[in-house]
């Protein structure tokens, strides 16, 4: 039935057989691509229209489908010289390839025009895919986090770990900025943004040496939306989702902007509680465990961004920035666990565990910045960041043992523990680019410092007071400090282009824990020195082909919060622990890929990982289990992926992305606890965007997991999901409404499977995934973008603002 469905759903696959068409490209004078140019093909006798289309980012356009014919093609677009080509004859069945054309920009000064284009909904580009899902049907009402899951390549686990191409370790950025949070502080910030204020998601898996060299699988970067309008303007957007629980979300966003000042500002709220669940089958020292949980999480989430940019004069701009997230999050959960013996029915014991958590997660960054650039390449780019983050968790966690019919109780313990975890962080980084030797030198430095403090008391609850547990309250303290500076050149030989660079990082850390009850090994200190090259070569075989081979050495240090020691319990005989003992890992990737009529995107990649850590199941005394994060022996990585923009016809759009892949993890923890998991797994993922009439729009998207890897030792179980959503713009496009329903045929259910270390495990949950979505949207004010009337200040003034 399932695979059945997504059968359907792929198969206008067979349209992409296309076979009389024209495609071709455009650029400005300097050889830049030019998006959004329209162009028309018309026939030569009438100067009937027959087919237009607009370029894509990389300047491409691609006309199918024609019949045999006398064809001219007509370029043109605001504030550009239009170009009509010389007649020709394309016959039947044949795929002309049409000279790059180059336009001009009109020398006329513009007043005030509008300007309304579409971006494509994938960009692909020779260092990143950019997921632009800013107005898309399907994004509506959810979070950042669910809004990944769409993302090309990209994968949310069953604990809301981020995989893309099927492997971990990527770095997630907001607007530019690296998060220091661990998954569970990650996957928590995500959830509490609203997708209606994500402009863009970009994917890159081979960062240059600019980047950070943190994250083996690369960096996610999700861009918030900044209105360049001219003008005051705004945006405001009420939403509601409903299944189990209801949920409220709302936003609004401001802007002014003239010849000089930029003043933004932008607020959303995330209202409501929401449900998931778990069961699991465990076998442990001839012991079986059979437990489900209920978890309801719930609260007020809500996040703002405010700031202002000045224009000193054509070349110089400083801004101002502040951003941040108030939110407080209340969570019960309740399992319940059958405890019997291996191979018998019966049970012996049932344990009942409750789980009663308030929780709040704040944060503040503060960012000022400068630039400077001219119209002879030369860059400046500097920025100073302060970051504070504070985390607080107060869990009241009873365990209660009933006999078999749960009649009488055997046992009772009764916890209450106290958490806090203050983290912050201050950066200073310079970026420098100019023109040399016909191409780009690049160089910049990055000074950075992370101090957290983490606190725990434990309490056991005994009548009616509680009594501090000094063996498990105590506080860890962590300091890193990082010092890089990098360089690159890229310059391009006829069809040939290069990039080269390295970046080096000198780390300092320390980690200090201080327990009640004296304990050895209580500090860790490392220091060490790390060279990071980078390089990318790419072969223009024609205009419609180009091949590119990229490499980059990658460090993922570990999460401050998985250094930290402290127990987490979900029950008395279930819990994590943190490793303070964990090293980084270091990731060498390779990937060849080749783009064809600037559509067809391929690539074949490879990884080798050493010191390769991750989440590992391991077993305590006679019943409990516990997660923790360790450092394996190695993970090898081969992926191929396959992706391309599909425009069957004028009223219909799809994207399509598949990858295909294998993980091999491989460790040796002694005592006969051995991991070699090897996996074969793919991923697809489709859109498709119709209109259907006039101000009207469906979007049907799905995708598609294999069987997969979780952790160090789970096998997955394939999963999927089918979304169907319909926009009806309002009021002069001032407004829209979107309607929305997920997970349509119920299918997004996950499962994973370890054996390892004596202990088998089989765990399965889902969440509220089949969901009805409306959002409102209003959008108020000046919606004109404004151009200057000289064309240099013009662009000067796009390129300063982000």
């Amino acid at each position: 039935m399932r695979s059945g469905i997504f059968f359907i759903l792929l198969l206008p696959l067979s349209l992409f057989a296309q076979k009389t068409s024209v495609t071709g490209k455009v650029t400005d004078e300097k050889g830049y691509p030019l998006a959004f140019i329209n162009v028309v093909l018309r026939q030569t006798n009438d100067s009937s229209i027959v087919k237009a289309a607009a370029t894509l980012s990389d300047g491409s356009f691609l006309l199918e489908n024609l019949s045999a014919g006398m064809y001219f093609l007509q370029y043109t677009y605001i504030g550009f010289e239009e170009i009509e080509t010389t007649p020709f004859t394309l016959a039947e069945n044949e795929r002309r390839e049409m000279e790059v054309q180059q336009m001009r920009a009109k020398t006329a000064s513009l007043n005030e025009v509008e300007v309304v284009y579409t971006r494509p909904l994938v960009e692909v580009k020779a260092d990143r895919t950019i997921f632009n899902v800013e107005g898309t049907t399907n994004s509506i009402g959810l979070n950042a986090l669910e809004l990944l899951r769409k993302a090309p390549g990209v994968l949310v686990d069953n604990n809301d770990n981020i995989l893309v191409k099927g492997k971990a370790g990527i770095t997630v950025y907001i607007d530019g900025k690296i998060t220091p949070l661990d998954s569970d502080g990650l996957a928590q910030m995500l959830k509490n943004m609203q997708s209606n204020m994500i402009e863009s998601i970009e994917i890159i898996t081979n960062p240059s040496a600019k980047y950070d060299a943190a994250g083996h699988a690369g960096i996610i970067n999700i861009k918030l939306k900044k209105n360049k309008n001219f003008g005051t303007n705004g945006t405001l957007t009420l939403g509601f989702g409903t299944q189990r629980y209801t949920k409220y979300n709302s936003g609004v966003t401001l802007n002014h902007r003239n010849n000089k000042w930029n003043l933004f500002a932008n607020y959303g709220n995330n209202i409501g509680n929401y449900w998931d669940y778990m069961t699991e089958s465990r076998i442990q020292n001839s012991l079986s465990f059979e437990q489900k949980m209920d978890n309801i999480r719930g609260g007020i989430r809500n996040n703002f961004k405010g700031g202002m940019d000045y224009t000193i004069n054509s070349k110089n701009t400083v801004g101002i920035m502040l951003s941040g997230n108030i939110n407080k999050n209340i969570s019960e959960s309740i399992s319940k666990t059958m405890i019997g013996m291996k191979g018998i029915s019966d049970t012996d014991s049932v344990l009942i565990a409750y789980n009663q958590s308030e929780a709040s997660r704040n944060n503040l960054n503060y960012n000022l910045n400068y630039r400077y650039a001219d119209t002879s390449g030369y860059e400046l780019g500097i920025d100073a960041d302060f970051g504070d983050y504070r985390i607080s968790n107060n869990t009241y966690q009873p365990n209660t043992y009933f006999d078999a019919g749960e009649n009488s109780v055997l046992n009772s313990n009764n916890y209450l523990n106290n958490t806090t975890t203050d983290i912050r962080i201050a950066s200073l980084k310079g970026d420098y680019e100019q023109n040399l030797w016909k191409g780009k030198l690049s160089a910049g430095f990055k000074f950075s410092n992370v101090n957290t403090k983490n606190r725990l008391s434990f309490y056991t609850i005994e009548g009616s007071g509680s009594f501090i547990d000094t063996t498990r309250s105590n506080s860890f303290d962590y300091n890193e400090s990082i010092s890089a500076v990098y360089i690159s050149f890229s310059k391009d030989y006829g069809k040939w282009g290069i990039q080269s660079g390295v970046r080096s990082e000198h780390t300092i850390s320390k980690g200090k824990l201080t327990a009640m009850n004296r304990q050895s090994n209580t500090e860790v200190d490392r220091e060490y020195l790390n060279f990071f090259p980078s390089a990318s070569l790419t072969y223009h075989q024609k205009d419609n082909s180009v091949f590119s081979l990229t490499y980059s050495r990658r460090i993922d240090r570990p999460s401050y919060q998985d250094l930290n020691p402290f127990e987490y319990r979900i029950d008395e005989l279930s819990y994590e622990r943190g490793n303070a003992f964990l090293k980084p890992q270091y990731t060498n990737n390779f990937e060849l890929s080749h783009t064809y009529l600037y559509m067809l995107n391929t690539s074949v990649s490879y990884s080798h990982t050493n010191g390769f850590f991750t989440e590992v199941n391991d077993t305590t005394g006679l019943a409990a289990s516990y997660t923790q994060t360790r450092n394996l022996g190695y993970q090898d990585y081969y992926g191929i992926n396959i992706n391309s923009p599909i425009p069957v016809s004028k009223w219909w759009n799809m994207y399509i992305n598949f990858d295909i892949y294998q993980v091999n993890n491989h460790a040796d923890f002694g005592n006969d606890k051995k991991v070699d998991l090897r996996v074969t797994s793919y991923n697809c993922y489709m859109q498709q965007t119709f209109t259907i009439a006039e101000k009207w729009n469906l979007e049907l998207s799905g995708w598609y997991d294999g069987p997969g890897i979780w952790g160090a030792t789970y096998k997955n179980s394939p999963m999927g999901g089918v979304d169907i959503a319909l926009k009806k713009e309002l009021f002069g496009n001032k407004a829209s409404i979107r309607m929305a329903y997920g997970d349509l045929f119920r299918t997004m259910h996950w499962r994973g499977i370890s054996e390892y270390g004596g202990q088998y495990i089989d765990v399965r949950g889902g969440w509220e995934s089949q969901q009805f979505r409306v959002n409102f949207t209003w959008n108020f004010g000046n919606q004109q973008m404004k151009t200057r009337e000289k064309k240099e200040g013009s662009e000067d003034l796009n390129k300063r603002v982000e």
